[in-house]
């Protein structure tokens, strides 16, 4: 009986983990519609014209002139690692999900231990043994 209750919390403690995805219904038209090809420079120009990249150019006293004329007399080459990091970085958020993620982690590591008799962290555990 404590071990499928030892199974059955760490199964639920899994699923935490587990991602969602959201289906969506597609229209014909989105599935084929030629994707517009947009050239590295204007990849580029486009990230350096969202509002919130402005906003932080603008806390570090960049004119967006300048940043204009620079990307128009980047090479092809150079654009392109731009327009590569770009899109290679990762999505924008705090880290507040990882901290939560490592002390999950790390409690059931410990409760685990716990239970099997290793450590003696938590008061509320029995030891198997």
């Amino acid at each position: 009986m404590k071990i499928s209750k030892l199974v059955l919390s760490f199964i639920l403690s899994i699923t935490l983990f587990a991602q969602t995805s959201w289906a969506q219904m597609a229209s014909t038209e989105a599935l084929f519609k030629q994707p517009a090809t947009v050239s590295a420079k204007e990849k580029v120009m486009q990230f350096t014209s969202r509002e919130d990249v402005v906003k932080i150019l603008g806390q570090m006293d960049v004119d967006p002139k300048m940043i204009e004329s620079r990307v128009a007399s980047m090479t092809d080459e150079e654009a392109a690692k731009i327009a590569s990091e770009i899109e290679t970085l990762p999505v924008g958020a705090d880290a507040l999900g990882s901290l939560v993620g490592a002390a999950v982690f790390v409690f059931i590591v410990l409760l685990i231990t716990d239970i099997l008799g290793f450590t003696k962290v938590f008061s509320f555990t029995r030891t198997l043994r």
